[in-house]
């Protein structure tokens, strides 16, 4: 009776380790865990993440705990998988902003032939700087994408040997590169600066700036630029 019982045991035993380990991924792991996610810039406002999926990969379940905004830098065909839901087929677009609300555990596919990559800005904090959100609808080449009550987001688009003046802003603001292209910085009180932009850069601003953006590039800069409310 003894060995009849060890014996129906034994496959019970040797299956337990793994269903403990597929109950842990089903749970999920912090986003800062995620092999597919990278921190690549914090402070007390902002986690900035930037996030690859090969083709034919998956991320691991995994936890965003903060609002947040996601940039896809490189589109294509993906798939989303809530916890405890089907996956639904996606179709990020490239300069696309999105807010997400936390807390959600969910993971990413990518089912086409092109990475998948983005850039996202978890918000940490709200601002403590004095003033309202900057307007600036009626500044060419700026479109209001994105508003609510933790974030203003403007998508930004210059063509070459164009301008945007200068644009004052009295809270945190970070903008996110999209493409790849030269641009020249003028900020009151501050030489010059000009930046070779590539897709996934970002600039983080602490508080109050006003600054012009102007393309001196062959190539239109596009990019995403989120202020804090």
């Amino acid at each position: 009776m003894i060995k009849m019982l060890t014996r129906s045991l034994c496959p019970f035993v040797l299956l337990l380790p793994q269903l403990v380990f597929a109950q842990a991924l089903q749970t999920g792991v912090p986003l800062e865990q995620e092999p597919h996610h990278r921190i690549v810039f914090e402070n007390k406002y902002v986690r900035i993440y930037d996030a690859l999926i090969p083709p034919a990969d998956l991320t691991l379940f995994h936890t965003h705990s903060f609002d947040s905004v996601s940039v896809p830098i490189s589109g294509g065909k993906g798939t989303n998988e809530f916890l405890g839901k089907a996956p639904v087929d996606t179709t990020p677009v490239r300069g696309n902003a999105g807010f997400n609300k936390a807390t959600y555990t969910h993971r990413v596919g990518n089912i086409g032939t092109t990475p998948l990559r983005f850039v996202g800005a978890e918000i940490k904090a709200p601002s403590d700087s004095p003033g309202v959100p900057a307007i600036l609808d009626a500044v060419p080449g700026h479109k209001l994408v994105l508003e609510n009550d933790r974030v203003k987001v403007y998508r930004l688009s210059i063509d070459p040997k164009q301008a945007t003046g200068i644009r004052s802003r009295t809270r945190p603001w970070l903008r996110i590169s999209v493409s790849q292209s030269t641009i020249a910085v003028k900020e009151s009180g501050k030489n010059q600066e000009t930046l070779e932009t590539k897709p996934g850069d970002y600039r983080w601003h602490d508080g109050a700036t006003a600054q012009s953006l102007e393309n001196i590039g062959s190539t239109p800069y596009e990019a995403i630029e989120i202020e804090w409310k």
